[in-house]
């Protein structure tokens, strides 16, 4: 079993509790919106269970998929902390459950619970440094950039297999910068190696290792 690198995961069983004891347990289902871009909530949710894609939309309308978020990390902890209003818009992928916090019960938290506060700055560097290697990806060939955003857009699911990433061809060459064509092309140079599996709106990574490997990542 690999190692759990989410928000939870990060967090000991004291810890863990006392965020559970704080939060208000919540459901979506599948396709619906959690909170749009702009709106001035300032809840975070902890995902327990499902996927939820986090977007932002241009004037035009047009939909930038930034990340698929899945169960243990935590979503919304820069309006919560600095106050201003959502900076992207949060889909439910599939079913999800998950915890909601409200700002106030969180500051509080990391304050008497160093371990959380700890976990949040890891969560906010890690999305940082994610940023500027997104930046650099769209600057490689194109096997690294579907790799590395195949390998950056899949979640562990039980037994350690890599779940399907939730997202359309025209997404995913959106993410990596390139044309769909391009992307097709990698694809089945992907999908021919037995490395993964492609279907309508989604891929499977079926051997990590070897998309590592072949991608040099």
């Amino acid at each position: 079993m690999g190692i759990d690198r989410s928000f939870m995961g990060m967090l000991d069983a004291t810890d863990r509790t006392a965020l559970r004891d704080a939060a208000t347990s919540v459901e979506f289902p599948p396709g619906s919106v959690i909170c749009h871009q702009g709106d001035p909530s300032r809840n975070v949710l902890v995902v327990s269970q499902g996927r939820i894609r986090v977007s932002r939309f241009a004037v035009t309308g047009e939909e930038n998929v930034l990340a698929v978020r899945g169960p243990g990390e935590i979503i919304g902890e820069l309006s919560a902390v600095d106050g201003r209003r959502r900076s992207a818009t949060l889909t439910a992928v599939d079913f999800v459950c998950g915890m909601v916090i409200s700002a106030r019960a969180l500051e509080k938290l990391c304050r008497e619970r160093p371990g959380i506060a700890w976990a949040m700055v890891r969560v906010v560097t890690s999305r940082q440094r994610a940023m500027v290697d997104q930046q650099d990806l769209r600057t490689g060939p194109s096997l690294y950039r579907v790799g590395a955003m195949l390998l950056d857009l899949a979640h562990r699911g039980a037994g350690d297999l890599i779940a399907t990433v939730p997202l359309s061809q025209r997404e995913l060459a959106g993410i990596a910068g390139i044309s769909r064509e391009t992307l097709a092309r990698t694809l089945k140079i992907l999908r021919d190696s037995g490395i993964i599996h492609t279907r309508r709106n989604g891929v499977e990574i079926l051997r990590e290792e070897e998309l590592r490997a072949l991608c040099g990542i």
